[in-house]
This record gives C-alpha cells, sequence and structure tokens, in this order.
C-alpha cells in the first residue's frame, strides 16, 4: 500500500473512481470490442477506473526495476505482476485485468467513459488501441 506521510501519520491513497459496473454490461462490452475472444470475469460488479488511478497504480508499481528475460520474465510475468499492484486493496474492485493478443500478454482496464484501455505494463504506456507489436487479435480477456 501506497502513503503519504502526513505529520507522521500515514494518509492512505485510494482510487478516485467510484462508478460500478456489473458483469453482464462488461461483458457485453467487451463481447462487443473483442468478439473472437475469451471472456472471464471473476466478480458480479466492479469499479470502473479513473485513467489517474490507473496511471497511479502503474507508476507505482515500478516496473521498470525488471529486466525481460524470455520465458523467465517476458511478457505474461510483467502482466501478472503488474496485475498483482492493482490486485491489493483498496484497487482490487478496479476493472483491470489481463488482456492475450496472437502476439503478447498486457493488462487492460475499463474507465468511466466505458473505454478499454491497454496498459503495457513493461513500459508503463497506457493506450485505447494495441500497437501491431502488441498483436492485432485478442484472444483472451481476464478481468
Amino acid at each position: 500500500m501506497c502513503s503519504i506521510f502526513h505529520k507522521n501519520k500515514p494518509v492512505e491513497i485510494l482510487p478516485t473512481g467510484g462508478e460500478q459496473i456489473f458483469c453482464g454490461e462488461l461483458l457485453g462490452l467487451l463481447s462487443r470490442h473483442f468478439p473472437d475472444a475469451e471472456i472471464y470475469l471473476s466478480d458480479k460488479t466492479s469499479t470502473l477506473c479513473t485513467y489517474d488511478d490507473v496511471a497511479y497504480v502503474v507508476a507505482r508499481a515500478k516496473m521498470d526495476q525488471y529486466t525481460y528475460e524470455a520465458e523467465v520474465m517476458d511478457c505474461d510475468d510483467f502482466a501478472m505482476v503488474l496485475l498483482g499492484e492493482f490486485s491489493k486493496p483498496p484497487w482490487s474492485a478496479l476493472t483491470v485485468g489481463l488482456v492475450w493478443t496472437d502476439k503478447h500478454a498486457l493488462n487492460c482496464c475499463v474507465t468511466e467513459d466505458r473505454e478499454i484501455l491497454f496498459i503495457e505494463p513493461q513500459t508503463g504506456e497506457i493506450s485505447n488501441k494495441l500497437a501491431g507489436w502488441q498483436g492485432l487479435l485478442v484472444r483472451l480477456i481476464i478481468i
């Protein structure tokens, strides 16, 4: 948990978003964007993200401390480590997950505007579309 110290007392940083989405609506949204993907949702409801919340957790995760190594610390490992940061309360209710494409593994989130953003865990880049090297076909989404 990341904290700010104020007069020697930690102040917890909390997500700024709060709008809930039910799994049926989330499944519909993801299915419309990625009709060929297998989609697994773990909760009946989750909290939609704000860009600032996602950027904050990505920055706090300090993913640059890890070095890419094929088969040891590669794209799926980076995505799992970053997802672990989002799995810690109070961030664990956010609509953040894993994405597997035909070429790559990375993270995604759904914002309060119902926009799907991709999070590249190796660089911290947040984008509303995949880069060509990340793949063209989303095959699996787990949120």
